[in-house]
């Protein structure tokens, strides 16, 4: 029997103050963009539904967090939220196109449970690499062959800022189903939809002041992937960025873009895969293994400076 939890991350909402600058980065990182009346709906190329929301609000900040469930759930979590005291809709927001359940945490970000499965995008054949040991392209000029324009995949995962860290994370594990995964003690816990071969975590929390948008991360193939979106999005204007680098908590290669309003857009490969055998940890050191000097660490810094209202 299917069970009324989350599955996968399917995406976001935020209200921003001007959409078409909201689209003009976003399509430089690499997102299709459509429209329905006002609202901007974003996508990784060839998905077809939107991973990303926007819409005009006086300034910027997260509207909504979206997840997957199986269709056959959501009465099933229909009652099973109505159970623990929230007004859960069935009919989205004015103006915001995800169907299923709404209803908002108890720091009041909104949910929603949208009815599907989380993408499984088809790669491309990757290169043949050669290396100390194994040599698998032979004859061949790399240069002269490579897709420089690969775009991103899927969103893969999000986090947020709260500032009820634990209550916050029990909640997520509680109410949706999520599975935490691993921690940088005190600061932010990686929370992932764990069923099969998972990607390590598609959600986290980050300890704050008040909740808002830290960042989101798209899956691309490879170094090189990240490499030629981050030359795109630097052509288009937008050059502050961080990276490249490899995380020591999912392992993944990552590059960040800074967005328009001061958070963050990571094109992220390579990440651990993980199955319901998993142990989560609680680490100390800094999450990363390489990369460019961050100060005074990644997470007391400018890069995740919480620039959201609070409410």
């Amino acid at each position: 029997m299917t069970r009324a939890i989350a599955t996968g991350l399917s995406g976001y909402g935020l209200e921003v103050p001007d959409v078409k600058q909201a689209e003009d980065f976003y399509v430089a990182f690499g997102l299709d963009a459509n429209y329905e009346n006002d609202t901007l709906l974003l996508g990784s190329p060839g998905l077809n539904r939107p991973e990303v929301i926007c819409v005009k609000g006086q300034v910027k900040k997260l509207h909504h967090v979206s997840f997957f469930t199986p269709a056959e759930t959501l009465d099933e979590f229909e009652s099973k939220l109505k159970s623990t005291g929230l007004d859960v809709q069935r009919e989205a927001p004015e103006g915001w196109h995800r169907p299923g359940l709404w209803f908002k945490d108890p720091w009041g970000t909104l949910i929603n449970l949208t009815p599907g499965e989380p993408t499984k995008p088809i790669g491309d054949e990757p290169y043949g690499t050669n290396s100390c040991q194994h040599i698998n392209r032979v004859d061949e000029a790399l240069f002269l062959v490579m897709n420089r324009d690969r775009k991103p995949r899927r969103i893969g995962h999000m986090l947020i800022f709260t500032q009820d860290f634990e209550k916050a994370e029990q909640w997520f594990v509680d109410v949706l189903g999520l599975q935490v995964t691993d921690r940088a003690k005190g600061k932010v816990s990686f929370m992932g939809c764990v069923d099969g071969v998972s990607d390590h975590h598609c959600f986290g929390i980050i300890n704050g002041t008040h909740r808002g948008f830290q960042h989101s991360s798209f899956e691309v193939d490879s170094i090189d992937d990240i490499g030629f979106n981050t030359w795109r999005a630097r052509q288009a204007g937008y050059g502050d960025g961080f990276g490249p680098g490899r995380h020591a908590l999912a392992s993944n290669l990552f590059h960040y873009v800074k967005d328009p309003w001061g958070s963050w857009a990571e094109y992220y490969a390579d990440m651990d895969k993980i199955t319901e055998k998993w142990e989560c940890h609680d680490h100390e050191q800094l999450p990363y293994v390489w990369g460019p000097g961050w100060s005074p660490e990644f997470w007391g810094g400018d890069m995740n400076a919480n620039l959201e209202p609070a409410e």
